[in-house]
């Protein structure tokens, strides 16, 4: 039963990391191809939280509360699923904490940066 739940905060966790790594390309892209959704002033506010978040809670050193969730799920299973397994291989990489510092501060001043050039919709 863990098992399930887990691969259900993992999956959501996902789809988080999707949405927040698509909003860098398909803002641009789509506002040059005026694509009102993109110009939507709560999806854009969503995808400035998310990467801002991101990016302080690697900074002052703090896990992910999804992460959190998954480690003690999983800590009640001895066997992990082929989703679970492939879809944390794509989420969790095991490299330097520095490097994810850089990346994800990179990230949201690009973020910032695209809601300067390229802003959301007032309303």
């Amino acid at each position: 039963m863990f098992y399930l739940i887990s691969d259900i905060v993992l999956i959501l966790h996902f789809f988080i990391v999707i949405f927040i790594t698509l909003g860098f390309f398909l803002v641009p892209v789509g506002y040059k191809l005026n694509w009102e959704w993109l110009k939507n002033i709560k999806v854009r506010s969503l995808h400035l939280g998310l990467i801002c978040l991101v990016a302080l809670e690697t900074f002052l050193g703090v896990r992910c509360p999804l992460t959190i969730i998954e480690i003690k799920l999983n800590s009640l299973n001895y066997s992990q699923t082929f989703i679970g397994y492939w879809i944390s291989r794509v989420v969790y990489w095991d490299l330097p904490t520095l490097f994810f510092i850089a990346l994800y501060a990179i990230c949201a001043s690009w973020t910032i940066l695209m809601w300067k050039i390229f802003p959301p919709n007032k309303f």
